[in-house]
């Protein structure tokens, strides 16, 4: 194949390369008398291996963290060449690789395929010389008319405009907002919407869930926060959003509603709905805030289902509900924390919070009395054998998740207006997930033992889940004791000792159902095999996580099968 300059192979190979799914690297060349390229080389972008000096992944003293692998010593790449006649000519042509493609739907997010179009150019030029930053011009514009004289008005006109067109949706708003719901349902049989209106018309209750939304729930579904304490809207209508979390540790939505009150009744009204939005399949555990009403409505409408409380929520509230001299108290601070997340079993959690409030002087503290009271809904000890309750003290996962619905609800935005930015913000939080996707499927975590159990974890785990697993290798591999073994029927049974406190752990593995359990229940709270429990996998010279030490919904193929 001739080409009139190297610029046109590279546009011709780069454009293969997208057609076939992989990336491109543009390797050695050499020039005649600094100008003319003699010959070039253009590689797929997983050539080679990365060098020694950039696999530090141990050195505490590194600030930045190192990127995954991506190399893996793939051979497939052109050598093109310059003719007499000043043409180029492909001379060479691998076209074998030694690792999957990237499907088309995700060839978005190939590397040497990434580029600005000319229309978004400008609108990241202008952000930039404003100083607002590329996130703020990454967000969709929906209306872009050129200079001001082509608008065809004055900045008066249109902001008359904009008054009279807030007026209208003030008062046709939930019209509006309902026929928006229609229209998604008409072309997507799919997306599931109800509500409810009162005597006098008025919109009290509606709930909406997509496609994509449903298909999650039935992925991830198994734990379910659930939050009412959100903005409300220009009407005083409540945004009550369900939401999960994903393989890559990530916030997902599942449906999303508005309400007008908390009566017991609404929320009845909601959980039944959602319900059958998701097939009539109940979550196993539902994360609320504390309110009595919510609460009735959950022992109703799923009884079935473990109600938990959340425990950031608890803490976030304490300050405000004691003393002012505890308010700022490190020591108090420190010691509660100790006790709420640190406590592992019912007499160690108990035994703690008795000494802080007898230290602290605390037994009149009625606030804290009603919360004891409550402690097997909220206190992670008493439900360590609950289905992965772990996750819920996740600050990352709350703080996220508020995070992302704050984009889009404020007292200010009608219904229409909240609909325009909701899609908006629900097509970037999607588009995360499809970036993790990407980068789990053709990236490598770095290892740092060399474990079997450790490899193979980076294989089937998403990168997110990896990482903590790595954790847990890395402290069976450094600090574990093995203090005692024992042997009946098949079922061995260890002691293990070596963590930085004084704990031992008992970890049962039967090496016929190639199941083990651990009495610290990180597995059973997390999802996630501990350390005590990779240390007997690897004593039992296993180079590979049996399944039942490898949740599904954890894998980088959570979605598929």
């Amino acid at each position: 194949m001739v080409f009139e300059d190297i610029g046109s192979v590279e546009e011709f190979y780069k454009s293969y390369a997208h057609h076939c799914g992989f990336s491109v690297r543009v390797g050695q060349r050499k020039l005649l008398n600094n100008e003319v390229v003699q010959w070039k080389r253009f590689m797929c972008s997983r050539e080679g291996f990365r060098s020694d000096k950039c696999m530090g992944v141990d050195d505490p003293s590194r600030k930045r963290k190192v990127r995954k692998v991506t190399r893996c010593g793939c051979d497939a790449r052109i050598i093109v060449k310059r003719c007499t006649d000043n043409k180029y000519k492909i001379t060479s042509w691998i076209e074998h690789h030694n690792h999957g493609f990237v499907p088309p739907d995700k060839c978005h997010l190939i590397r040497s395929n990434r580029q600005l179009s000319d229309k978004v150019k400008p609108t990241v030029s202008t952000h930039c010389k404003a100083s607002s930053g590329t996130s703020q011009a990454n967000k969709p514009d929906h209306v872009s008319e050129g200079r001001s004289d082509n608008v065809g008005c004055t900045k008066r006109d249109l902001q008359k405009y904009h008054h009279d067109l807030c007026s209208k949706i003030k008062n046709e708003d939930a019209q509006i907002f309902v026929a928006q719901l229609c229209r998604k349902q008409q072309e997507d049989s799919a997306f599931f919407f109800d509500c409810d209106v009162d005597d006098q018309g008025m919109l009290v209750h509606v709930f909406w869930a997509d496609a994509t939304s449903r298909k999650n729930y039935i992925y991830f579904g198994d734990i379910l926060t659930f939050d009412s304490t959100n903005t409300m809207n220009q009407h005083g209508m409540i945004f009550a959003p369900f939401t999960g979390t994903n393989h890559h540790l990530q916030s997902v939505l599942f449906g999303a509603a508005f309400l007008a009150d908390e009566k017991i009744e609404s929320y009845a009204w909601l959980f039944q709905t959602f319900l059958r939005a998701m097939g009539g399949v109940s979550p196993k555990t539902i994360v609320t805030r504390e309110n009595d009403r919510m609460k009735a409505a959950i022992s109703n409408v799923l009884p079935a289902t473990s109600h938990r409380l959340c425990m950031l929520e608890m803490l976030e509230r304490m300050p405000e509900k004691v003393e002012p001299s505890l308010r700022n108290n490190p020591l108090f601070q420190t010691r509660m924390n100790e006790c709420v997340l640190g406590s592992e079993t019912v007499f160690e959690f108990e035994s703690k919070w008795e000494s802080i409030i007898s230290d602290f002087g605390l037994q009149g503290n009625q606030w804290l009395a009603e919360r004891y009271s409550t402690r097997e809904r909220w206190i992670l000890a008493y439900s360590r054998d609950t289905h992965l309750s772990g996750i819920i003290r996740s600050t990352a996962w709350s703080k996220s998740a508020k995070s992302f619905f704050n984009c889009f609800i404020n007292q200010k935005l009608s219904l229409a207006e909240f609909w325009l930015r909701f899609e908006s913000a629900l097509e970037c939080q999607r588009q995360e997930e499809s970036n993790a996707d990407h980068t789990s499927a053709y990236a490598t975590p770095q290892l740092i033992t060399s474990w079997g159990l450790e490899k193979h974890g980076s294989v089937v785990f998403t990168h997110e889940v990896f990482e903590r697993f790595q954790e847990e290798i890395v402290a069976a591999r450094d600090h574990r004791v093995v203090e005692d073994m024992a042997q009946t029927e098949g079922v061995k049974t260890v002691a293990i000792g070596g963590d930085d406190s004084d704990k031992v752990r008992e970890v049962r593995w039967d090496a016929v159902t190639m199941t083990a359990n651990c009495s610290c229940k990180l597995f059973e709270s997390v999802g996630i095999s501990c350390r005590h429990i990779n240390l007997v996998l690897r004593s039992s010279k296993l180079n590979e996580l049996p399944s039942s030490c490898v949740l599904k919904r954890w894998q980088k193929s959570a979605k598929f099968g």
